[in-house]
Parts: C-alpha cells; structure tokens; sequence
C-alpha cells in the first residue's frame, strides 16, 4: 500500500476544496477572475522558485533535461487552460455549483486512462460508479438551471484538468513530482496572461481587500500540486483523481459550517457514498502503471 501516495493525494484535495471560498472572497472585493487566476499562478510559482534555490536539500530538483522540459510546459499549458475556464465559469456560478460540475474529472481521467490502453480493475470501476452517484446526488440540492456559460466554462476546466493530470502521470515517469511542480508553475504562471487576455478581460489593479484571498489561493495553488503530483507519481493519475474526491466533500462541509448551507438527507447519502468510495482504497493496491518510455530527468541524489 502506498501510503504516502495517498496522504499526499488526501492533502492536495483538502487543500483544493477550500479554494472555491477563497477565489468567491476575492470576487466579492472586486477582484476580476482573469487577474485573479494570473496572480495567484505567479505568486505561486515565484514563492517556489524561492524556495529552491535558497533550501539545499531543494535544489537539486531544478535539474531537467529539455524532453522533460517540453513535458513540463504541456502540464503547464493544460492547467493554465483549465484554471482561466474554471475561474471565469466560477464567478458566473455559485462556489458549490461549479466546484461540483468541475468534480467531474476523476471520471474523465478514467476514460483518458482507459483509452491510453491501460486496464481499470474492477474495484477501481465500483468505485468511480460509487463517486459518479455520490455527485448525481449532491447535485440534487440545486433547484432551477444554473447559467449555462458558466457550466461550459467549468465543464470544460474539468476535462483540462484530467487531461493535466493524465500528461502528468506520463511525465512523472522518471521526474521526481518536485521537478515538475516547480517547472509546471512556471509553464502554467507564464501561460495564463497569454490564456486571460484572450479568455478574460484583466484589470491592472487589484483592490487591497482581495490581496488576502489571493496570496491564500497561491499557497493553496502550490501545495495541492506538490501534493497532487506526489500522489500521482505512486499511485498513477486514476487512483489520485479518485482520492481528490475529497475535495468535494471539503467544500461542501464549508458550505455547510461556513456559510450555514443545509444538505437533505438525500445529499448526504451522496456524501456518504463519496466517501466509501474514497475508504475503498484500502481494499485496491494502488501503485503507478509501469513506464512506457525512458528519460533520465535527474541526476542521482548525492550521498
């Protein structure tokens, strides 16, 4: 059992799932998403830089060779993508409605791995039917149709981020998750101006209200990746996807004690479900697929 595959997997979903609240915050002091997506993936990428060149034990991670860089700037590409769609489809939805939408991925993931010809044993399929019906009855919550832009948009954020995570698992074949959490940033932090001007409309200043939540999503933007990647790199993009289900319910249990949201009991037979589905992996053996090419990425660690 990969063990710190999947705490590391756990960790990036908590991380994720309070995003949404954060990137609201930002929104009601004025802030635009197409600056706050920018922003939030320099601040991210700039604190990292910081911290490896500066920590020894880090700095060995920045070692890369060009094929792992070019696999590097597609994770990048991909999430930077998909971080504009979401942001701009969530200040047309509410954080609940499109983080729910959005947490469609791990499904997505699955077919991507599936169609890249790897097997899905049977345990894993349970447990994507067991999350698939979970969210089916989350979603049971919301009365009326909600803005059909906003659901393209997170929609199509939710199938960047599983392709994100599928090139993801393929780069991290031979490159330590540091490497790439460090050169994806930085890919996704000099995407995403060129993604926002095209996709957004991005003001030149930020209103001091909205630093807070900002400075807030950078850190929880490079946490979960750290995580993410970790997680991915033991356990393959499949079982990560399906344990930052989580980050579902964690939103939801903010909607929940934060904003004074009530689930019926309904929804929480989906919350329940969710959750089986997330407590199964204890059943599975979850390791990465075995590799289909070879890079050296990094030179070995010194004694």
């Amino acid at each position: 059992m990969e063990w710190q595959g999947i705490l590391a997997a756990l960790f990036s979903a908590i991380m994720l799932g309070g995003a949404p609240i954060l990137a609201k915050l930002a929104y009601q002091e004025g802030a635009d998403p197409t600056t706050v997506v920018i922003l939030r993936a320099g601040l991210a990428a700039l604190t990292l830089w910081v911290f490896y060149l500066i920590h020894p034990r880090w700095r060995r991670y920045l070692y890369i060779y060009p094929v792992g860089l070019l696999g590097c700037l597609a994770v990048g590409f991909t999430n930077a993508l998909g971080s504009i769609f979401y942001y701009l489809g969530l200040y047309r939805l509410d954080a609940a409605v499109a983080h729910l939408i959005y947490s469609m991925y791990p499904i997505l993931v699955a077919v991507m791995t599936r169609l890249n010809g790897e097997p899905i044993p049977g345990l894993t399929r349970l447990r994507i039917l067991l999350a698939s019906l979970g969210l089916v009855l989350l979603l049971g919550r919301f009365q009326g149709t909600p803005d059909l832009p906003g659901v393209l948009l997170v929609l199509l954020s939710s199938g960047f981020y599983a392709l994100h995570v599928v090139l993801s698992q393929r780069v991290l074949y031979e490159m330590p998750a540091q490497t790439l959490t460090l050169y994806a940033l930085t890919a996704m932090a000099a995407f995403t101006p060129v993604a926002g001007w095209v996709f957004g409309n991005p003001h030149s200043s930020v209103p001091s209200g909205a630093l807070g939540p900002i400075f807030a999503m950078a850190a929880v933007l490079m946490l979960s990746r750290l995580g993410m990647f970790m997680g991915v790199k033991r356990l393959g993009g499949t079982q990560t996807a399906l344990l930052t289900v989580m980050e579902i319910l964690v939103t939801v249990a903010l909607a929940v004690g934060w904003l004074g949201e009530r689930l019926t009991p309904i929804q929480w037979a989906g919350a329940s479900l969710m959750v089986i589905s997330i407590l199964l992996v204890i059943r599975e053996s979850p390791r990465a697929p075995l590799p289909r090419w070879r890079m050296p990425l990094l030179p070995p660690a010194d004694g």
